[in-house]
């Protein structure tokens, strides 16, 4: 009776001991994720720094656009101007 019961201690002793690893390769595996979360969140600040830097160019970069479009058509409209103006003096209308 004696050994039938050691027996029964051993499996037992034996399933908590596989219960342990695998607790173990749990814990290797959350601590994986953890560092790669880590990693992720890092990136994701760091993209955010690159996204704000980029948003205060295209701010900046909106207002010589605007005023370049802006001198662009004022001088279309001049070219534009200076060229009736000579067909008219040159036609003698």
């Amino acid at each position: 009776m004696n050994e039938d019961r050691l027996d029964r201690i051993e499996q037992k002793l034996d399933k908590l001991t596989e219960v342990i690893v695998v607790i173990a390769r749990v814990e290797e595996k959350m601590a994986a994720n953890n560092s790669r979360l880590e990693s992720l969140e890092k990136r994701a600040e760091k993209n955010e720094e690159v996204v704000s830097d980029l948003k205060d160019t295209v701010r900046d970069n909106t207002g010589v656009v605007k005023f370049a479009d802006k001198s662009f058509w004022i001088v279309v409209g001049l070219v534009g101007s200076v060229i009736a103006w000579v067909l008219k003096t040159n036609t003698g209308v």
